[in-house]
């Protein structure tokens, strides 16, 4: 579940999981002028694991706009190490109505993860309880596990979207087993297969750079073998959208042909094998309002105006009860899951791949530059050389420039790292759960 990611996209920090996202144009706000405010994600189910409990704070960084097009000269950033403020140093621990404790600690920033494994039971109440570094303490109303119920059929089917778009529907049958099971929520994890399109086996590899070394940069660059795969790679990405049924399951109603994702023709997630496994979380009427107002806010035109931490209507409370300064839902949920794998072939015979996320053009320039420690100024209109854009990793080697390909040919042909080199945009090991 990615709640807090939607929650601080509302009010200041924007939480992206997107391997192509490079630039932010940001705002930053006065810290004086920010409210105290902490964003809490938790979520416990009747798997048996340890738990997790994610805390942040608002910050004064907005963002306000998001480039998404690959910059294939900028090295790769993470985007929520550099966008959230984590909440460290906090006592976190869940008390049960039947006697039990369970207590977290902060595996890393922001992430507190229970001491021991367990599942949530049906019939017995769990309580989130928050102390901060500051002394600030925080509860969660009583919460238990409202029904069950199981995923019955998940598959996939061409399809067209509300918006005319051609592409795959995901959809799921639901079966009601005991409880209330009229409040659904959903999440997925989908992992698809990247092939590089430009990989070979061969590599830069630089070494004894000295970008300032008199009267000429020092270096030695070879062209050597790879020694790790890097052009078949797999990428797991968490839903972020919040995905939520709500029916009338008293006269047994079950939930039939539901779609829980889209996904466009031209996405290139499907272009080679692709899997999702969606989570069906069964919920309470609080907590399917709580991520309805959510969702309905974050497609507000006028979102920071908008939103006020009471009007969101969570759960979680301070110590004098009120909801001003904490924002979030605790929830207590039984969940079930269901995994399913396509080619792009068994809905798109014999029709075009979709394009490869990232410009994959080759391009040349000068192998060397001119030190940085030389006086007076050097007018270059060239690209930046080979050696820098080796030494900050980020073009992977094509070939020989025969040719003399580009504006200042240099000795080599290269392309954006992710085109020769997958590792940039996934991993290179084979998921356990893969299936071909």
């Amino acid at each position: 579940m990615k709640i807090v990611k939607r929650i601080v996209l509302v009010l200041g920090v924007l939480l992206v999981i997107a391997s192509c996202i490079e630039e932010l144009e940001t705002e930053v706000f006065s810290e004086t002028d920010l409210p105290d405010i902490l964003i809490v994600e938790a979520t416990l189910t009747d798997e048996f694991k340890q738990h997790d409990i994610k805390l942040s704070l608002l910050d004064s960084l907005v963002d306000l706009e998001t480039d998404t097009i690959f910059n294939p000269f900028i090295p790769p950033r993470d985007v929520e190490i550099d966008l959230v403020k984590h909440e460290s140093g906090a006592s976190v621990q869940v008390t049960t109505s039947n006697g039990m404790t369970y207590d977290f600690f902060e595996a890393s920033p922001g992430l507190y993860r229970s001491n021991q494994e367990f599942a949530v039971a049906s019939d017995v109440d769990y309580q989130l309880s928050i102390r901060r570094q500051n002394g600030k303490e925080y509860s969660s109303d009583p919460m238990k596990i409202e029904g069950m119920a199981t995923i019955g059929n998940i598959y996939a089917e061409r399809t067209v979207s509300d918006l005319g778009t051609v592409g795959v529907g995901i959809f799921i049958d639901s079966e009601t087993l005991s409880g209330n099971t009229g409040n659904l929520r959903f999440t997925y994890d989908e992992t698809h297969k990247i092939i590089a399109p430009n990989w070979t086996s061969f590599q830069f590899e630089l070494t004894n750079y000295d970008p300032c070394a008199l009267p000429v940069p020092t270096y030695d660059l070879e062209i050597v073998e790879r020694t790790t795969e890097s052009r078949v790679c797999f990428s797991t990405e968490a839903s972020q959208e919040i995905v939520q049924s709500q029916l009338d399951f008293s006269s047994g109603q079950n939930l039939e042909r539901f779609m829980v994702r889209f996904i466009s023709q031209d996405d290139y997630k499907i272009a080679n094998r692709y899997s999702i496994e969606v989570q069906q979380m069964v919920s309470g009427a609080q907590a399917y309002g709580f991520y309805e107002q959510l969702d309905n806010f974050s497609r507000s035109d006028n979102l920071f105006s908008q939103i006020q931490p009471g009007l969101l209507g969570g759960n979680i409370s301070m110590a004098d009860g009120s909801q001003d300064g904490v924002i979030g839902f605790f929830d207590v949920v039984s969940v079930s899951k269901s995994r399913l794998f396509f080619n792009y072939d068994d809905f798109f015979e014999g029709e075009e791949l979709p394009d490869y996320p990232v410009d994959c053009g080759l391009h040349s320039s000068p192998e060397s530059h001119a030190s940085y420690c030389a006086s007076g100024l050097l007018a270059n209109d060239c690209p930046q050389s080979i050696i820098e854009r080796v030494d900050i990793g980020v073009i992977s080697y094509v070939g020989v420039n025969g040719l003399n390909l580009g504006t200042c040919p240099g000795p080599y042909l290269y392309v954006a790292t992710p085109c020769g080199d997958c590792t940039r945009l996934g991993s290179n090991v084979v998921p356990e759960f893969w299936e071909e």
